[in-house]
């Protein structure tokens, strides 16, 4: 419709004219928060907000100890988010990806440890787990990460609007897991990425729907409901908190939320052999060791997963 703009449009016209309070503005802040949050970080939204306008933040109570790494982390993610709203059409390939992670790893004490390879495909073997949970979703294995993560870049060349197939997507990146850590960073912000490639909704997956959020990621492609509805949710949710009241009727957008599992038997058929060649070349190691239950690669230091 006349007078409608784009979405990538709204938010860097927003972003550049400094717009306090704007579309972009609150994206950028519970994006970071929320994506963050997921992965260990103890920063509030309060304070997540106040590193995004002031460069620095308030402790909530006494003697609170936070991460330097976690204060980095959070400003890391506000390039990582600018980059995909200038990058927004263009095709996501290895390039992006590797400089995602590295914009989200600049200055942390991952750049400085030379196994984490910041900005380049992991070394060493990693799983998805939930962190006080015991759900294990093997991840591919080093080696096979180059070949496997040139399939994920056809499978985004190929997406539509289509939401079994925006679910297929993201799980086959976590699937990979081709980075030491930040994975789950990359590959949701790659996901909102593509959502405004496609002029469509994009999820905004939200702290408190982890559980159910990695769950989906360990359930797909044999129950694609759990992931297809909660990415569903998370777009809804999206839509109707961003796009519509802060935006109403001035945002162009598709939305197709319609979805049948029997509708889309060959893109699930493909995702369960994409998972069995990845499943044949793992280790046979039990998930229920030190490392499988807290989701660290051989030698890793610290539980930090998605």
């Amino acid at each position: 419709m006349p007078g409608r703009q784009r979405l990538v449009e709204r938010m860097l016209y927003e972003r550049d004219h400094r717009i306090q309070h704007s579309l972009f503005y609150w994206t950028q802040i519970f994006m970071s928060y929320n994506s963050n949050h997921m992965e260990g970080s103890t920063l509030t939204a309060e304070q997540t907000a106040q590193i995004y306008e002031t460069g620095r933040f308030l402790a909530d109570k006494s003697g609170e100890q936070i991460s330097i790494d976690d204060a980095v982390e959070t400003a890391n993610h506000f390039d990582a988010f600018n980059y995909i709203l200038d990058h927004a059409d263009d095709p996501v390939d290895e390039r992006m990806v590797r400089e995602l992670h590295t914009i989200l790893k600049r200055g942390t004490s991952d750049s400085r440890s030379g196994w984490k390879n910041v900005g380049g495909y992991k070394t060493h073997d990693n799983e998805i787990t939930q962190i006080l949970g015991v759900t294990s979703v093997k991840t591919a294995p080093a080696g096979m990460v180059p070949q496997l993560m040139e399939e994920v870049f056809d499978a985004y060349a190929r997406l539509d609007d289509n939401p079994v197939r925006i679910a297929q997507c993201h799980w086959m990146f976590e699937k990979v897991h081709p980075f030491s850590d930040g994975n789950g960073r990359v590959g949701r912000l790659v996901m909102f990425k593509e959502c405004l490639r496609l002029d469509t909704v994009p999820p905004l997956i939200r702290d408190e729907r982890h559980n159910q959020y990695t769950r989906g990621l360990d359930l797909f492609p044999q129950e694609p409901g759990w992931l297809v509805d909660l990415i569903l949710s998370e777009r809804d949710a999206y839509q109707r908190q961003f796009i519509e009241h802060m935006a109403a009727g001035e945002i162009h957008y598709s939305y197709n939320d319609a979805w049948k599992p029997e509708a889309h038997r060959d893109e699930l058929e493909q995702a369960e052999e994409f998972e069995r060649r990845i499943a044949d070349q793992w280790r046979d190691d039990s998930t229920d060791d030190l490392f499988g239950m807290y989701g660290m690669g051989h030698g890793a230091d610290d539980p930090k997963t998605l």
